[in-house]
């Protein structure tokens, strides 16, 4: 117990460590930068994917030239959608070495007018799912090839929700486009249970078999004993 409690306290150290670290980045991050920050949670049966793009005021312009496709001065509806599809295209997610498809799941985008101040910051939220993986050991690839060689990149696996999932170690490269999670799935309690009395019912099927077959050999040797002496 004691050793889950101190481990519990160093996931949530490192996990405000990290929030920290990412919030800092974004406040301070240069003009010229397009900030991209990704934060990744990890599922038994799928990914989410949250990204805030926040451009520095200098990278403002391009990038609502880039949304504001009829150049009148506004984000539309479906502007904005297609911007979001765009970015969610720009990223690869492989589980276990094998491509997993993302899907827009929510978006909202700041006014003109925070862009242009270096103060607006474009919320995405992307989710991946799949059929769940076996226990043990697992990988996660993450890149980020949205407006590669004009951005700046952060990448963190969030804290998994579900006790079934730990995560054991992250490696990111130079630049953070690229974050490697190694993560462990655990048994669900009922499968652990299921699994238990399905042993036990098997132990007590042998015993009931080997019982019965002791029973007869001895009632056979005693009917044969008593015959003899008959």
């Amino acid at each position: 117990m004691e050793q889950a409690l101190r481990a519990s306290s160093v996931t949530l150290v490192l996990a405000l460590t990290m929030t920290l670290v990412a919030r800092t980045s974004v406040s301070t991050h240069r003009r010229d930068e397009y900030l991209q920050a990704a934060r990744i949670a990890l599922q038994p049966d799928g990914v989410l994917i949250e990204l805030d793009l926040t451009p520095g005021i200098t990278a403002a312009e391009s990038i609502i030239a880039t949304i504001d496709h009829d150049a009148d001065g506004s984000l539309s509806r479906d502007e904005q959608t297609t911007y979001a599809g765009q970015v969610v295209s720009a990223l690869e997610i492989k589980l276990d070495a094998g491509p997993l498809p993302l899907r827009l799941v929510s978006s909202t985008f700041p006014s003109v007018s925070a862009f242009r101040r270096g103060e607006g910051t474009i919320r995405l939220q992307a989710s991946a799912t799949h059929p769940g993986v076996p226990t043990g050991p697992h990988q996660l690839f993450f890149r980020n090839a949205h407006f590669a060689g004009q951005s700046a990149y952060l990448a963190n696996a969030l804290v998994p929700e579900s006790s079934r999932v730990s995560v054991t170690g992250q490696r990111r490269d130079v630049d953070q486009r690229e974050l490697t999670i190694d993560y462990a799935v655990r048994a669900e309690a009922a499968d652990v249970r299921a699994a238990w009395l399905l042993v036990s019912l098997t132990f007590a099927v042998v015993l009931m078999v080997r019982v019965t077959r002791w029973s007869r050999n001895t009632l056979t040797f005693c009917g044969a004993l008593l015959h003899h002496r008959a």
